[in-house]
């Protein structure tokens, strides 16, 4: 078993821009991704119900290149506009092929 470096890029946003989100994803050729809903509490108060309008949890495991990608379009078209959250982690995975 080969373990290599990989970045998981996670996103958390309204859902709103959910599907604007992914086609930045796309856009920058990422191979897959999942989304969950996401609650809790932050500097901008709880959002703790749907009642609210639901936040999303976006996530990707793309090469270091792709996520400065990904980082560089989130930046320049989202953060100023909408409360979003974008982060990334270095992780070990097995058969990075199929997320690079």
């Amino acid at each position: 078993m080969k373990l290599e470096k990989a970045k998981l890029v996670t996103i958390i946003a309204d859902e709103a821009i959910q599907n604007r989100l992914i086609g930045e994803l796309k856009a920058v050729a990422v191979k897959g991704y999942t989304i969950s809903d996401a609650v809790g509490e932050g500097i901008n108060s709880a959002h703790l119900s749907s009642w609210e309008g639901k936040n999303v949890r976006i996530e990707s495991l793309v090469s270091e290149t792709k996520a400065q990608k990904i980082f560089e379009r989130i930046y320049s078209e989202y953060l100023d506009r909408y409360s979003i959250i974008i982060f990334m982690n270095d992780v070990d995975v097995i058969r990075k092929s199929r997320f690079s």
